[in-house]
């Protein structure tokens, strides 16, 4: 493809009701790979073979909808290029968009959000009811909800589908097969079938199995490079054979090297700390902040030191990015106290990248005009420090405009990383990075020793790396969770609870029920709300709890509340089935 070679001599099948991830590094040619497969792109040799009557749909990174066009119109006119006739394309649209979450079908798509536009694409693909689902990267710009929803439907999608997907936690809860793209690998690629664990354990085994036998390969190579430079003479078939076979082994050996190098070439990720000692670097006292006349904050207290990570949790527009401005001293939009540790040193990552000037190359946004840089005391030579994350001498010399998202993150966190830091501000860093970098990012915030304030989609790595959450409601409201499952846990059951109380009340029961039964609905208010009461108390028992070391404590107060938290659904779970049977049939 280009002038660069993304893959070749690829061979591999895809089979009915097959769900499986494709991954790669940035530049690998996954995206390629999938326009090909749906005829979005021309190959350059081999041949693509379909199964006879194959219905094929795919979801591009970004897809340009009419902007005048209202989505009832634009998704009918989607459908009916899908072999659907006038009326049946007007219903399905109908159907796919509310199932979406469409409420406004007459809405201009120029008036959608990306995120919106993403379920708009989204949407019209299963409305296609296709043999094969082609996605790539699905879950871009979609907030929790929008993550939340195609996982759902996903999980029902009886056909097959091929996924490009940076998000771990959503390969791991869909995917049963995982197909890597990579020079690394003989045959260009490497299929695992079974979880994601599975996987990392297989291609770990792949990679060392390769170094080994480059090893074994080495060593005959030296004992044939030996016999050669002793200049032994062809002069029999057996010599002649042996000659030839030692020049194969020198070409094998070069090959294999050259592919296990690709496993080699990680970005280096080293955070410097600023070594502030303060055991409390951050702290807040009935904070509050607005945002154009809306209060998104309200009454907020906190304190927080070194060796931790704290993940923001909310739905777009809660005021996540708000909070982190005004903690990173980026924003004064606030009141109450806030306190921040004497000559405390603050990196704050912009998930909008405004620091990157489109204009400027990768080495001169990284030098400022000088051509080396200091990093963790010690002067480098700016092309050296950008090698080491991953970008190549013509890389270095692009504009910033024409960099994909990958190396545009890349860059800015390297920028970034040439800041000692005693407080991370890391608003959506996670976005475009390839699943190797991500990796090595978590490892390097890890063993980083002062604080971090997190935000991301990424329930994975949001698991790996964060003791506490803070979600946001938007509303002013906040509340601290041990786990994002219990917070995930909880969106869910208010969810729940507003269809429940949605649903029109019966006046006499269809069934017969119990004597402790219909005593037990006739309070089932009362006692969810009691119920909610106390999973806030053990919630805030152990967000006050800051012993981390005492083990048995934090483990009996996790105990504490998840069985709170049980007796919670229980409840809603019994009121749920006590309005399925009272509901006219």
């Amino acid at each position: 493809m280009g002038d660069r070679q993304l893959f070749s001599n690829l061979s591999f099948g895809l089979h009915e009701k097959q769900k499986r991830a494709l991954l790669g590094p940035n530049g690998a040619g996954k995206s390629t790979l999938l326009k090909i497969l749906s005829e979005q792109e021309t190959k350059d040799g081999g041949e693509v073979s379909y199964r006879k009557n194959l219905k094929l749909a795919y979801v591009s990174q970004e897809d340009v909808f009419p902007s005048k066009l209202p989505i009832r119109e634009i998704a009918s006119l989607r459908l009916q290029e899908f072999v659907m006739d006038k009326e049946q394309s007007a219903i399905q649209a109908s159907i796919f968009l509310s199932m979406a979450g469409f409420t406004d079908l007459e809405v201009t798509s120029e008036k959608l959000s990306g995120g919106w536009k993403k379920r708009l694409s989204l949407a019209l693909a299963l409305a296609k009811d296709p043999d094969l689902l082609l996605l790539d990267e699905p879950t871009n710009h979609l907030d929790w909800e929008g993550i939340l929803w195609l996982e759902d439907q996903l999980k029902i999608y009886e056909k097959s589908f091929l996924v490009v997907s940076h998000d771990r936690e959503f390969l791991k809860n869909l995917c049963h097969e995982y197909m890597e793209i990579n020079a690394l690998y003989e045959d260009g690629f490497f299929l695992s079938q079974g979880t994601y664990e599975q996987f990392l354990e297989r291609k770990e085994g792949y990679i060392k199995s390769q170094l080994t036998r480059q090893d074994n390969l080495s060593n005959k190579v030296r004992r044939e490079t030996e016999w050669l430079r002793a200049g032994v003479k062809a002069r029999t078939t057996k010599s002649q054979s042996r000659i030839k076979e030692a020049h194969q082994l020198i070409d094998d050996l070069k090959d294999l090297k050259a592919r296990t190098q690709s496993s080699k070439n990680q970005v280096n990720i080293r955070i410097d700390s600023a070594g502030k000692k303060s055991k409390k670097m951050v702290a807040c006292e009935a904070l509050g902040i607005h945002y154009d006349d809306k209060m998104i904050l309200k009454n907020f207290s906190c304190t927080w030191g070194p060796q931790q990570c704290i993940g923001l949790l909310g739905d777009n527009g809660s005021g996540k990015t708000s909070l982190l401005r005004v903690l990173a001293e980026k924003a004064e939009n606030y009141t109450g106290q806030l306190f921040l540790a004497e000559d405390l040193k603050i990196v704050y990552f912009d998930q909008k990248r405004e620091s990157l000037d489109p204009n400027l190359n990768v080495l001169e946004y990284l030098g400022d005009g000088s051509d080396h840089v200091v990093f963790q005391d010690r002067s480098l030579h700016v092309a050296s420090y950008a090698s080491q994350f991953l970008f190549d001498s013509h890389r270095m010399n692009l504009p910033i405009s024409r960099l994909s998202g990958g190396e545009q993150a890349r860059l800015l966190i390297a920028k970034l990383l040439l800041q000692p830091a005693d407080v991370l501000v890391l608003d959506e860093p996670t976005n475009d990075l390839d699943i190797q970098t991500l990796e090595i990012l978590e490892q390097s915030l890890q063993s980083f020793p002062g604080l971090c304030l997190l935000v991301s989609h990424d329930r994975y790595f949001l698991k790996n790396l964060c003791h506490q959450y803070l979600a946001l409601e938007g509303t002013g409201d906040w509340q601290f969770y041990p786990d994002i499952n219990q917070w995930l846990r909880q969106r869910k059951k208010k969810e729940e609870k507003k269809e429940i109380k949605a649903k029109p009340k019966v006046a006499k029961p269809k069934v017969k029920l119990s004597y402790k039964d219909k005593k037990k609905f006739e309070n089932i208010e009362t006692e969810i709300a009691a119920a909610e009461a106390a999973l806030t108390t053990a919630q805030q028992e152990l967000e006050s709890y800051t012993d981390f070391s005492n083990h048995e404590k934090m483990t009996e107060l996790t105990e504490n509340m998840n069985q709170k938290q049980q007796a919670l659904d229980e409840l809603y779970a019994f009121w749920q089935d006590m309005e399925e049977k009272m509901s006219p049939s």
